[in-house]
């Protein structure tokens, strides 16, 4: 799926978030905090644009282990942390669900240590690839519009030089006399017809 070059730079950071991060199971509230993105931004459709990466969920039975944990007080995440009011971070942390969290698909499996080295830097390699091709699509897009204004500008200009020669044709022909009431303009016809009777 087609993601424009910022897009691709925050799935970046996000993808180097969720392979380094001590807990995997990675908060979408979470990401939005820790990248200082606005509230209407949409996290999880960006995550879900890279299926290949990230995985959306928990497995089985590891959500509700965290919340467990979140409630004592312990494994809390940054943005849950910074809530100073038990009871709203409690009311937070029970509206959590599955579809509030989501992992790296090399952490998929429950307790998953963090990334290798090697995985970080595939996985960073292949955005790089997906932001080189995007940028190779937009300069043949550009080329292709140069082109088309090229081609449309010198049409422009044929069918200017066209008008002006057009106009100055008819400004260079010569007048047709104007019958007056003194010269008159005979046919030639009655012409012949009134020499004939004048002989």
């Amino acid at each position: 799926m087609a993601c424009n070059l910022e897009e691709l730079d925050l799935i970046s950071a996000v993808w180097i978030l969720s392979s380094n991060d001590e807990n995997h199971l990675i908060t979408y509230e979470g990401i939005r905090e820790r990248l200082g993105l606005d509230a209407s931004f949409d996290v999880r459709g960006l995550v879900l644009k890279r299926r290949e990466l990230f995985r959306p969920g928990a497995p089985p039975g590891e959500l509700e282990d965290w919340l467990a944990s979140m409630r004592k007080g312990s494994r809390l995440p940054a943005w849950i942390k910074r809530i100073e009011d038990d009871s709203n971070r409690l009311s937070v942390i029970d509206g959590l669900s599955q579809k509030d969290v989501f992992r790296s698909q090399f952490r998929a499996n429950r307790g998953s240590p963090k990334s290798e080295v090697t995985v970080l830097s595939w996985g960073l390699d292949h955005i790089d690839r997906i932001r080189k091709s995007e940028i190779a699509s937009q300069e043949v897009n550009a080329k292709s519009w140069q082109m088309w204004l090229v081609f449309v500008v010198g049409v422009a200009n044929i069918a200017a030089t066209i008008a002006v020669a057009v106009v100055k044709g008819n400004e260079s022909s010569p007048p047709k006399p104007a019958a007056t009431a003194a010269h008159p303009i005979i046919p030639p016809d009655l012409a012949h017809k009134a020499a004939q009777r004048d002989q």
